[in-house]
């Protein structure tokens, strides 16, 4: 079901209020995705007293002449590679760890695709404006702060939250090709064939487990002790593995996601942008004339 629109609008009286400051790949893709819900970001010397500067991370400058305690200034500096250092989100996915599961077991380490780390910094950093764009329209203006935010940082944040499991141990955290790795040590995690397609499921709990057993109509195998506990089933998912996709292949996409939308299952069905077209997953403008995507919100930046 979606979201009422006037219940994910946020509107922004004025002009451009966001200004940038110098260039790396990070402060592009802010401009970028603040440009896709309509919210101006300008260079900094075309606009008079911005309070949100979105500045290029340079090693050695300090900035700190933009931001002081009188100037009501939220700087935001995006950095490509780590804070205070030079490099690119090939060197980010390197020291955040991700790389490391990325590839074939038999294979080396592989980096995200192009640009994928400096555009989730820039993610962030536009995010930060935005929030910034907030606080200046509930309390009038913007606190002196500086926020440093960096490629590196970015992709850490979801690295370290999934290279453990229930027994904090590593050994779920490598590369396996196609089958994602163990989130917390508990199964089912990746992808699985139904009878039309595939569908996503992404166990996070005894629950979840539970109610993707229901989806499935609990097939005898599923009522089995042995395979009641899905994160023993995540130390040898092999015999499940086969079983699931079974019975998964007596069901269509649409059929599953009904059933997942009832029993709260964590399971996702893989469409194309055209079979979403009438099904009500995504709103009616959701997909641009040129076929890409728009944001799953909107943001209006209007001038009064």
């Amino acid at each position: 079901m979606l979201t009422p629109a006037h219940m994910r609008t946020l509107e922004f009286a004025g002009g451009p209020k966001i200004g940038l400051r110098g260039s790396n790949a990070s402060v592009f893709y802010a401009k970028h995705w603040l440009d896709e819900i309509g919210i101006g970001a300008v260079p900094v010397d075309t606009i008079k007293n911005p309070p949100i500067i979105i500045a290029a991370g340079q090693p050695g400058e300090t900035l700190d002449s933009i931001v002081k305690p009188d100037t009501d200034i939220t700087l935001v500096t995006l950095w490509d590679f780590q804070i205070g250092k030079s490099g690119n989100g090939l060197h980010a996915a390197a020291a955040a760890g991700v790389s490391w599961v990325i590839g074939h077991e038999d294979g080396p380490p592989l980096a995200l695709p192009v640009n994928v780390p400096e555009k989730w910094c820039g993610l962030m950093g536009a995010n930060m404006a935005i929030s910034t764009l907030l606080e200046v329209s509930l309390h009038g203006k913007t606190a002196a702060r500086r926020v440093d935010i960096s490629a590196a940082d970015t992709l850490r944040s979801f690295a370290d939250q999934n290279s453990g499991n229930h027994v904090e141990i590593d050994s779920g955290w490598s590369r396996n090709g196609s089958t994602a790795v163990e989130h917390g040590g508990i199964f089912p995690q990746g992808y699985f064939a139904c009878r039309d397609g595939h569908v996503g499921l992404v166990g996070r709990s005894r629950r979840d487990w539970a109610a993707i057993r229901n989806v499935i109509d609990r097939p005898d195998w599923s009522n089995e002790e042995r395979f009641d506990d899905p994160f023993n089933l995540a130390e040898d998912s092999a015999e499940v593995d086969i079983l699931l996709a079974q019975a998964l292949a007596n069901f269509d996409r649409d059929d599953l996601l009904q059933r997942a939308l009832k029993e709260g299952a964590p399971m996702a069905p893989v469409y194309t942008a055209a079979e979403l077209d009438g099904r009500g997953i995504v709103r009616q403008d959701f997909f641009a004339q040129d076929g890409s995507t728009k944001l799953p919100f909107q943001i209006v930046s209007r001038a009064g």
